[in-house]
């Protein structure tokens, strides 16, 4: 044999050996991260009976979900008289009580509060919410090693794709304080738990998109040879549809009118003035809100005309009415916040020569209005039942 052979076999007996010994090294690395995780607390999911074996085949792309708009209730007292809701309402109508829709679902995967010190808004990433099962499909993930915020920024962008509000907070390895996962503030989490939203205003959550979702879960725990545990599935979607039914029973938009006498104009710098008298602001979305403390909107004034208002136009623009519009799952305050907005309607109505009617042009008189309390109260005994308090962070995120 020349010379050169016997090099090349020597260097082939190299590599071979290399690669045994880094075999070996790999099995035992991955021994010691499994004996470290049986012999903890925390529940084996490939062991567990519980857990979801099937693996779905469907990828985020191949799919977008269906909007379906569900059926939405409809009052029918004497008096007054309530609008049949429709999938595509137009503020220059007057609803009495009709279900607001969105042309695009709201998904958000961190929420921030609207006032943060300067130091937070850079440095530091935002303290996680709790996460709230009674509306969620809720998977955690756990590795032998840290897992960053770059081995899971594919999937971040994936489901945020879904259809569906998607949450993740991780558990800091160096604090153990749980914190939420956003690209902006690159961590290193010891435990990732992402929750999947059950139902909004588009309707329940679809076994396709539970589907993509626990498939995405799975594959990221793959990758990473992490433990993963996610829930068996066909609880979490009749839990889906249960809840869905329920948010459509109280899911309402009141609506109060105030219009001008046989088709004469009003101005709107007279409604502004009036508006902002009350401590409404305008928005970007052409209304007036009334806002409370942590920023949320009780109730909203609109043009009754088509054109919404805006900084320029409403200077010399004349209009013939205004809408007051209660979004009732959403609003904090109950009935005391209602009946702040009739108050406030009345008073326009007053200074503007106007009349407060309901959606046929009918009069509202206080025997009107305590029809609607009535069944306002109805509402909020429905939803506190439920544990769903009016203005809270789980309607906030339900009827979104």
């Amino acid at each position: 044999m020349s010379d050169l052979q016997i090099s090349l076999l020597g260097i082939g007996a190299i590599v071979i050996a290399g690669v045994f010994v880094f075999n070996r090294f790999q099995e035992r690395k991955f021994r010691r991260i499994a004996d470290a995780h049986f012999k903890s607390k925390h529940d084996d999911v490939l062991l567990d009976s519980t857990a979801n074996p099937e693996k779905s085949s469907l990828h985020i792309d191949e799919i977008v979900p269906k909007e379906e708009w569900r059926i939405e209730p409809k009052f029918e007292p004497e008096e007054p008289t309530f609008k049949q809701p429709h999938t595509e309402p137009k503020w220059s109508q007057e609803p009495i009580v009709e279900v607001k829709h969105e042309e695009e679902p709201i998904i958000q995967v961190t929420e921030e509060p609207k006032f943060k010190p300067q130091h937070q808004q850079h440095n530091e990433p935002a303290k996680a919410q709790q996460v709230d099962d009674s509306i969620a499909y809720v998977a955690t993930l756990q590795a032998g090693e840290t897992i960053i915020t770059e081995d899971i920024a594919l999937l971040l962008q994936q489901f945020a794709a879904l259809g569906k509000p998607v949450h993740w907070s991780g558990q800091h390895m160096q604090t153990g304080a749980w914190e939420e996962i956003s690209p902006a503030h690159p961590g290193e989490y010891e435990k990732i738990r992402v929750s999947l939203q059950l139902a909004d205003r588009k309707g329940h959550l679809s076994e396709v998109q539970l589907d993509m979702f626990c498939d995405g879960i799975q594959n990221i725990a793959a990758d990473l040879q992490a433990l993963m545990d996610c829930p068996e599935k066909q609880p979490a979607l009749q839990r889906a549809i249960e809840l869905d039914d329920f948010c459509a029973e109280v899911d309402v938009l009141i609506g109060l009118n105030v219009l001008s006498h046989n088709g004469e104009t009003l101005p709107a710098t007279k409604i502004r003035a009036q508006a902002e008298a009350a401590g409404m602001k305008l928005q970007a979305d052409g209304t007036f809100h009334l806002l409370n403390d942590d920023g949320v909107s009780l109730y909203s004034l609109s043009n009754h005309d088509e054109i919404p208002f805006s900084a320029d136009n409403i200077k010399h623009m004349v209009t013939h009415g205004v809408t007051f519009l209660f979004d009732v799952p959403r609003a904090p305050g109950g009935i005391h916040t209602f009946n702040s907005m009739v108050t406030l309607a009345k008073q326009v109505a007053h200074t503007l020569n106007g009349d407060l009617v309901d959606d046929n042009r009918n009069k509202l008189d206080e025997k009107s209005i305590a029809t609607i309390r009535q069944q306002l109260s109805n509402i909020y005994t429905k939803m506190d039942a439920r544990h769903i308090s009016a203005g809270s962070q789980r309607a906030l995120n339900l009827f979104s």
